[in-house]
């Protein structure tokens, strides 16, 4: 079976995760035992950036990850999904302080207290995934810090230290390989 491939190259919401999943799943079926993820995402919802990571470490066959340029937010989360991650050498990666978006005009103290109590949930479980899947870093990053407090932005270079990346690379794709994309539009 040649390399399988699949773009993602958008921000993370229902449209995109969907279509993404769709594509990994297509793989499979028509036979990929092994799956490259390249990647490039300025991040976006956490409740399917989560979603993403639990599709993920759920499939079948081996996937490498790639940051292709920048990986950011939630994105980071979906980029760890992967048992092997590598890092273009002018790529980076951006954490930052979660935020919440109100699509309602007015809200009650219940709603309020509701947010709140959800923005905190899907800080601890940021930080459990980063601190699962880099647990072998030989730089501990205060990934609560940078969720919370202050955004980091982290070189390529500097990612392997802290266990984000494995290893830098310019991929380069096999001549057979077969790609799958996902865009921000159908």
């Amino acid at each position: 079976m040649s390399q399988q491939v699949i773009h993602f190259h958008c921000q993370i919401d229902q449209d995109t995760t969907e279509r993404f999943r769709d594509r990994c799943l297509q793989a499979i079926a028509d036979g990929a035992t092994s799956l490259l993820l390249f990647l490039s995402t300025t991040g976006g919802s956490t409740n399917f950036g989560f979603s993403l990571y639990s599709f993920l470490k759920s499939l079948p066959v081996p996937l490498c990850a790639v940051n292709a340029g920048n990986i950011e937010s939630m994105g980071i989360i979906m980029y760890l999904a992967a048992a092997e991650r590598v890092a273009a050498p002018h790529s980076r990666f951006l954490i930052h302080p979660m935020t919440w978006h109100f699509s309602q005009s007015a809200v009650d103290h219940s709603r309020l207290r509701e947010y709140l109590s959800s923005l905190n949930n899907d800080l601890e479980r940021y930080v459990r995934i980063f601190e699962q899947e880099t647990a072998q870093a030989e730089r501990k990053l205060d990934i609560f810090h940078c969720l919370s407090t202050e955004e980091k932005v982290i070189p390529a270079y500097d990612s392997l230290a802290c266990g984000i990346a494995h290893r830098l690379e310019q991929v380069v794709f096999a001549k057979d390989a077969r790609h799958l994309s996902v865009s921000g539009t159908h």
